[in-house]
């Protein structure tokens, strides 16, 4: 019988994986380097603004925006993931952020003021968010007029081989909703469509950039680690017949095959990056 997607279902689903995954998220982060670099060159935090990151994870870019805002600038941090966001005040307190703060918060019904921002960031965040429009409409809501956002997410499935080398398998099994509905991690990344989204929500000049880095690997089984671990992959993965399991994991290393070097495994992936302003 089809399951029934509902928003309280998607975001329940998204709290508890996430927070099963964070310790391992950390070590991945390291992997998505570059793309947050690009991000953060896009948005050019400057000195004294107060920045908020949506989706933070385990604290960045908030923590490196931090130090580009200097003493009178500020970063909030927020992710739906109480786990996510302890590891993000750890790390912070660790490298002597006093300037940066973190709260468990819905991206979609933001517990602060109108206007209370000077610019948003959201790294590979609306994607996963449960309601992508309104999460825009409520970066609009908190931007002061002139205000600037800057977004990343995956691009579409056929462009990033390092996520679909495995949800490519699942997706043969997986089982739509009533409506014929199936939640991939490529929600925003088709042409436009992030710009669609802020546009709708009254951001003006959006511009659409894609860049691609290859991630790295050390063989099949460390991105199976990784990626299991790491990711809500491995918790949906878990909820399959364990033949089903068997037979994602065999296609997955197949479809690995193709991005072996001698050093590894190098795997491509296309990120799309969206900035836009607040009319003002």
């Amino acid at each position: 019988m089809p399951w029934k997607y509902t928003d309280e279902y998607y975001r329940e689903y998204t709290r508890v994986t996430w927070n099963e995954s964070a310790e391992a998220y950390v070590g991945l982060l390291r992997n998505l380097e570059p793309f947050r670099s690009d991000l953060v060159g896009r948005l050019v935090p400057q000195p004294g603004e107060r920045i908020l990151d949506m989706g933070t994870g385990p604290g960045e870019p908030a923590i490196s925006i931090a130090g580009q805002v200097g003493a009178t600038g500020h970063v909030t941090g927020i992710d739906l993931s109480e786990n996510m966001v302890s590891i993000a005040q750890r790390v912070a307190r660790a490298r002597g952020r006093e300037n940066v703060d973190f709260r468990v918060m819905d991206c979609g019904a933001l517990e602060f003021p109108n206007e209370s921002f000077d610019a948003v960031i959201s790294s590979f965040g609306f994607q996963i968010f449960t309601d992508p429009e309104k999460v825009a409409r409520e970066a609009f809501r908190v931007l002061r007029p002139g205000g600037r956002i800057a977004v990343s997410v995956w691009s579409t499935g056929d462009k990033v081989p390092w996520i679909h080398a495995i949800i490519g398998p699942m997706l043969e099994h997986a089982e739509p909703d009533e409506t014929g509905y199936i939640p991939t991690p490529y929600e925003t990344g088709g042409p436009g469509e992030m710009v669609a989204f802020l546009e709708s929500a009254g951001f003006e000049n959006a511009i659409e950039e894609r860049r691609e880095y290859s991630l790295k690997f050390d063989n099949e089984d460390s991105y199976l680690q990784s990626l299991l671990k790491a990711t809500p992959i491995g918790h949906s993965l878990s909820e399959e017949p364990e033949d089903v399991q068997k037979e994602v994991l065999r296609k997955t290393r197949e479809n690995l095959v193709p991005w072996k070097t001698s050093e590894g495994l190098s795997i491509p992936g296309e990120g799309v990056i969206v900035v836009a302003r607040k009319p003002g």
